[in-house]
């Protein structure tokens, strides 16, 4: 029985990724499919994933959104653990990142008006949070991850999507002023897009820093290690005596 616990324990990091990844996924499916299921008519290059999202409350984008913010927490909770360049300010943004989704989720705009409600004022600004957190953070962690290949391809990654993230926000805030909401939909979808594959990437890096475990290790003599990680590669520590 100890030893299945073992076994499956090993295993849930290796799910990191490829969850976080189907969360993007199913965040990126929800933005693309939001006019079908509210109104075709509906051009999703005038209106905000938001503005969709109001027409259908509790529908797939909401629920994506606050499915998205929740694994953040995860993947900053598994971050924290395992890499030191995560900690301190990354860790606030991501955070603010994660938490800006859920309420911006959880506290609806108004569609289709220009007239905002209280409620809606919040999730403007929860939103606005999340915007830039994220692409933040980004650069942050680009800056520090700096030891071995891996680490600075991906700073290189990193680093490309929080530009193209921070380059979307002033587009959009042009758009949402001066603009008159001129292709905001648009825009924001090319921000959102950005983020959410920045996470994946952070995510997957995350995941290939975690130590690594052979199927028998569990089985091992007391006192036996296992392969860990040095600069990205498994090495196996030698054994005592």
């Amino acid at each position: 029985m100890i030893t299945h616990r073992r076994r499956t324990h090993n295993r849930l990091p290796r799910l990191l990724a490829p969850a976080l990844w189907a969360t993007v996924a199913l965040a990126a499916g929800a933005a693309v499919a939001a006019p079908a299921d509210t109104d075709p008519g509906l051009s999703p290059f005038a209106l905000t994933v938001s503005d969709f999202a109001a027409l259908d409350r509790g529908g797939l984008i909401e629920t994506s959104m606050a499915v998205l913010g929740v694994m953040s927490f995860v993947l900053l909770a598994v971050a924290r653990r395992w890499l030191t360049t995560a900690r301190g300010l990354p860790s606030v943004l991501l955070a603010a990142w994660g938490l800006g989704l859920v309420v911006a989720a959880v506290v609806p705009t108004d569609p289709l008006t220009t007239h905002l409600s209280g409620s809606a004022y919040v999730h403007r600004y929860a939103s606005i949070t999340a915007f830039l957190a994220l692409p933040l953070a980004g650069l942050l962690l680009a800056r520090r991850l700096t030891a071995g290949p891996d680490a600075l391809r991906t700073a290189r990654r990193l680093r490309l999507l929080s530009g193209v993230a921070l380059a979307g926000a002033v587009v959009m805030a042009l758009s949402a002023g001066p603009g008159d909401r001129e292709l905001i939909g648009l825009v924001e979808r090319v921000l959102l897009g950005s983020e959410v594959v920045l996470l994946g990437v952070f995510g997957h890096y995350v995941q290939r820093q975690m130590p690594l475990h052979d199927e028998g290790a569990e089985d091992s003599p007391r006192g036996a290690r296992g392969p860990f990680r040095l600069g990205g590669a498994a090495v196996r520590a030698p054994k005592s005596g």
